[in-house]
């Protein structure tokens, strides 16, 4: 019996401290839930550059105004082992209601019966710290943003990311391959076909320095290389980017900005070097209430030139053509430039960012303590007089400006709780000379607009 009681006991025993870990790790949960209803006259529910045809029907009439709900819900779960050590999940679930139903496709099951595999996997990745080192890694699919408000990239990439952090400042150095094998969607489908994995790639390498020299000043700077190796096709180059960043504080203003230029060279059967470059400069002021911003955005554009392009370019989605993997949400425009509010309607005749001259200024006010309202300005043309925001009806023949035109917009808000708010956002784009007779038939487009109320909650 004495034996019997033992074993049971050193059983029990191996139990509990085989549960010990499981018992020490600690879950998070947090996320949003978002669904706005869209009343417009362009956003068609879609993403990509905004074209003259959205907003005008080819003959002189009114385009169809079109209204639409959509609902985002994005859920993360970390798993933490300890505070130098845990596992990071990010997923989404989007959807139009009416869209569709019982399928297995993104951004669908909204319509009767619902019923649809649509669980997107936004990040899956390692954080971790090494011991008695400044050192932290990332490793996995994970989020990327530059130092330079997303202009170069904003996007979620397999990637590995080590941080150090040492006294006022740190150095963050990165690997990212962006793409492999079959992904690209340039070339031919043969010539896709007949690679393997490591053999047609896209990678992002990135080195990047902050430094405090003092509580109010902050400088930085960055060498990222973007290299593409894509068999029988122009997709071949490799571009370096090159840039600094500051911030300075003196009460009551901020100022901060940066300054990006890029050089390389393609190695594909037309052979150019790149030449672009960007810069930025935006101060904050407190002022009454609220606070004020004024923001400046410069990106060139290309000059047609056979053996160079002077383009500013940012990093592109080469799996789904154009759409940008970089913005400028700090524009606060809702057409005119990608809105951080988006869900799958992310329309903007600004969509990649290049060959854009913008000016922006935004007040943003809290009223009382639950009610909140703020109001945007911009002012946006484009650097070089070329077909990069919509086909002219005599091919090459220059538009009649390089204005693109002025955006106005507002936001009235109500926090009901902490963690949810509602809002009523309303914008509107007066049109520039750049987009006359660009419609169908040599027609002038409409000014788009919108207006969206929506529900946010954030936990």
């Amino acid at each position: 019996m004495r034996k019997r009681v033992l074993a049971v006991a050193a059983a029990g025993a191996l139990t509990v401290a085989t549960a010990v870990p499981a018992l020490a790790l600690e879950n998070e949960f947090h996320g949003l839930f978002r669904v706005f209803g869209t009343i417009s006259n362009y956003n068609d529910g879609g993403s990509g550059a905004l074209l003259p045809d959205q907003i005008s029907d080819g003959n002189g009439k009114d385009p169809k105004t079109k209204s639409f709900v959509e609902q985002r819900a994005r859920l993360m779960y970390i798993a933490k082992a300890n505070d130098d050590l845990k596992l990071v999940t990010h997923f989404e679930i989007d959807s139009r209601w009416g869209d569709n139903s019982y399928t297995t496709s993104r951004n669908m099951g909204g319509a009767v019966g619902a019923d649809t595999t649509n669980l997107e996997t936004k990040n899956v990745y390692l954080d971790f710290n090494i011991p008695s080192t400044p050192l932290n890694f990332k490793v996995g699919i994970q989020p990327i943003t530059d130092s330079y408000k997303g202009i170069f990239i904003n996007a979620d990439a397999a990637a590995v990311i080590a941080t150090a952090r040492l006294g006022d400042g740190s150095i963050l150095a990165g690997f990212s391959r962006l793409d492999d094998a079959d992904t690209f969607t340039i070339g031919s489908a043969a010539s896709r076909s007949a690679t393997t994995p490591g053999k047609a790639t896209r990678d992002l390498y990135l080195l990047d320095g902050k430094y405090n020299i003092t509580k109010d000043l902050k400088v930085g700077a960055s060498y990222y290389v973007l290299t593409a190796d894509q068999n029988s096709t122009n997709l071949n180059f490799t571009m370096h980017t090159l840039g600094v960043n500051g911030e300075y504080k003196f009460n009551p203003v901020t100022v901060d900005g940066f300054l990006l230029y890029q050089i390389g060279r393609t190695d594909g059967a037309d052979k150019y070097d790149f030449g672009g470059w960007a810069a930025n400069l935006t101060a904050k002021a407190k002022l009454g209430p609220g606070t004020l911003k004024a923001s400046f955005l410069y990106a060139s554009g290309e000059q047609n030139s056979d053996n160079e392009d002077s383009s500013y370019v940012g990093v592109t989605n080469e799996t789904s053509k154009a759409n940008g993997k970089h913005s400028f949400y700090e524009s606060d425009m809702m057409i005119m430039f990608r809105n951080k509010w988006n869900v799958t309607g992310d329309r903007a005749i600004v969509y990649n960012v290049k060959n854009v001259i913008g000016g922006f200024v935004g007040y943003n006010a809290p009223i009382t303590s639950k009610l909140f309202a703020n109001a945007n300005v911009g002012f946006v043309a484009a650097d070089k007089n070329n077909d990069n925001y919509g086909a002219t009806t005599s091919g090459d023949a220059k538009h009649d400006s390089q204005y693109l035109g002025t955006e106005l917009n507002a936001e009235v808000g109500y926090k009901v709780y902490d963690n949810l708010t509602a809002s009523l956002q309303g914008a509107y784009v007066f049109l520039g000379d750049y987009f006359k007779r660009t419609a169908a038939n040599g027609q002038d487009p409409r000014d788009p607009y919108e207006t969206r109320i929506m529900l946010n909650y954030a936990f």
